[in-house]
């Protein structure tokens, strides 16, 4: 990957973490935001899926196909989180989580490999 598909990588990356940030320090501060109706845990895993979503596609078009399948799988596991919580499944949600945790896994071997 060259330097400029790396810092938008970087920055797509970094605005989703710091936008999943605010979402859960700001809900903790007022239960009604940022969605009324919606928890807080669909709308960080909105946030999450958009961002890496943007992320896979910006490392497969730069040829980082192992790291856009890790960002793939984690946009899996973060619309499966979405899901869980809309139609309050547990399972669901446990689900999702687990597979967010084994796609950030995955990306973590990468790096250390």
């Amino acid at each position: 990957m060259d330097g400029r598909t790396a810092r938008v990588w970087q920055v797509v990356v970094g605005v989703a973490l710091v936008s999943g940030a605010a979402v859960v320090v700001l809900a903790s501060t007022d239960p009604s935001w940022p969605v009324p109706g919606a928890s807080t845990l669909a709308v960080l895993a909105g946030v999450g899926a958009a961002g890496f979503a943007l992320a896979a596609v910006v490392r497969v078009l730069a040829g980082d196909h192992q790291h856009g399948v890790g960002h793939l799988l984690a946009v899996c596991g973060w619309l499966l989180l979405l899901v869980g919580e809309a139609v309050e499944s547990e399972a669901t949600t446990v689900g999702g989580v687990a597979v967010v945790l084994a796609a950030g896994a995955y990306l973590v071997w990468l790096a250390v490999d």
